[in-house]
């Protein structure tokens, strides 16, 4: 073909595709500036989070509940799947427990492990919410809290908690077991390795020597 007709055939060409050319430029543009855009607001969600999370800090180190309330409520809430959240509303469940607010606490912890997207602070969670129980007179429902926390997390903790629950049921034989897995799995050095030997003690137990 001469130069004509090879221009004939671009402009056919283009005459029959142009309009999916442009629909298809347009479509990859929109899908640019709409990653562009998420990418952006995912960012500044989590400024405005740390943002908001520092501020609670702040009204801690004053001492301003109604303050640090009204923070972790917004945490727990706008930021809810940001590890800020949860951060807060154990703090705050903490400065409830201080002021002898367990229902308060016990809330604050409840919506701190829905709100965690990390699995190693929900464990947290729930082991600070079988602690609470326990301190009510809860023992049945520390075991469940306990439960809830997966193999190997907080292991020796976890382990020496649900001793003590077993303990208050009066379940000494599967508390002591318990109080043996938790020697298990504490460190040599480890401060509350002497506190779970002597509970055992006082139940009239020995540790078992550790398998050579």
């Amino acid at each position: 073909m001469d130069e004509h007709e090879q221009g004939e055939l671009v402009r056919s060409w283009l005459r029959q595709n142009g309009a999916a050319i442009i629909g298809g430029v347009a479509i990859g543009l929109v899908g640019i500036l709409g990653w562009q855009w998420w990418q952006g607001s995912q960012m500044q969600h989590k400024y405005d989070a740390a943002a908001t999370y520092q501020a609670f800090e702040q009204a801690s180190q004053n001492g301003d509940n109604a303050a640090m309330e009204q923070l972790a409520g917004e945490l727990g809430g706008r930021f809810s799947k940001t590890p800020y959240a949860t951060l807060a509303l154990l703090e705050l469940a903490d400065t409830k427990l201080t002021a002898g607010d367990l229902e308060g606490a016990r809330d604050a912890y409840v919506t701190a492990a829905g709100a965690s997207p990390d699995p190693a602070l929900v464990s947290l969670v729930q082991l600070r919410l079988a602690r609470l129980e326990l301190a009510a007179g809860k023992a049945e429902e520390a075991l469940t809290h306990l439960a809830k926390i997966p193999a190997g997390d907080y292991a020796g903790l976890v382990a020496e908690l649900r001793g003590d629950a077993l303990v208050a049921l009066g379940r000494s034989a599967e508390a002591g077991n318990a109080y043996q897995e938790a020697l298990t799995s504490l460190e040599t050095g480890a401060p509350n390795r002497f506190i779970v030997e002597m509970k055992m003690a006082d139940m009239g137990l020995a540790p078992s020597e550790p398998e050579a």
